[in-house]
């Protein structure tokens, strides 16, 4: 019996869907006098209110499983993608060019994050039993999010794009000159880029993207634009203010990526620490 029961609970919103449909047919279907009957008077609004309350239930229905579809086939195209594979060349001939796969995409749901704060953090429906571990990147369909510290078996955290403590490599997308980018905790709709070099030519929305130099995120995604920049003469170069893509405010679906060399990289540039 208590099977039975939450065979019944996880599946409440269908019964639910199935029941007002069979509502909405009976409506249609039935006789003219019938009709009449509930479109006269009082019970005009009522039964405008259970159309109004049909139709609403049919949109949410359609809407989650056309986001579901889209998140899968979006998963799809960014794993596939030639963007995020590694070219091998075997003896320098282009009919013998090989594509090893780098990043992996798992879509995750945000189930909850702050905004306000100056150290904000992202928990995700996803854990270790998904193969999420720290150091992965967190990126949205147009952005990054974060990156992952902590993980359980069904949930994970990560640190926020719009937390102090985060440093991200970043490059103008028209000039492929990188600095550092972190947020100064004063706007979520604002982080700042630091180190861009005094000879680069930077304008007005001039697309900022990840540089693809850290093992975290890969290269070429989009972070936001040049909203302004002052030169700073003590250190020789432009402090950029950028306006993000995504709307931190709103986010509810991410991707959490998974670099296939992360291990590899992180080891090889240990080497080079220990050797200077």
């Amino acid at each position: 019996m208590h099977e039975f029961f939450n065979f019944f609970l996880k599946r409440r919103f269908l019964f639910s869907f199935i029941l007002l449909e069979f509502t909405a047919i009976f409506f249609s279907y039935s006789n003219f006098e019938t009709k009449r009957y509930f479109y006269t008077g009082s019970s005009n609004l009522i039964i405008g209110n259970i159309y109004n309350a049909i139709h609403q239930l049919r949109r949410y229905f359609l809407l989650e499983i056309e986001n579901k579809r889209l998140i899968k086939e979006n998963r799809s195209l960014r794993n596939d993608s030639l963007s995020y594979k590694i070219k091998k060349i075997s003896d320098f001939k282009e009919d013998n060019v090989e594509y090893l796969q780098q990043y992996i995409f798992t879509p995750v749901k945000i189930l909850n994050h702050t905004i306000n704060e100056k150290e904000n953090y992202i928990t995700i429906n996803k854990g270790s039993i998904d193969g999420i571990k720290p150091d992965m990147a967190i990126i949205l369909p147009n952005g990054i999010a974060g990156i992952i510290i902590k993980t359980s078996p069904h949930f994970s955290i990560g640190i926020s794009l719009l937390n102090t403590n985060i440093k991200v490599n970043a490059r103008l997308k028209n000039n492929k000159n990188f600095g550092t980018l972190t947020w100064d905790g004063v706007d979520y709709e604002y982080v700042i880029l630091y180190d861009i070099p005094k000879h680069s030519i930077v304008q007005k929305d001039d697309i900022v993207e990840t540089d693809g130099k850290s093992a975290t995120f890969p290269e070429g995604i989009p972070i936001g634009k040049v909203y302004s920049y002052q030169f700073d003469h003590e250190h020789a170069n432009y402090i950029i203010k950028v306006k993000l893509i995504e709307d931190f405010s709103t986010i509810e679906s991410a991707y959490v990526v998974k670099n296939l060399f992360q291990k590899e990289w992180g080891n090889i540039q240990l080497y080079k620490v220990e050797n200077n």
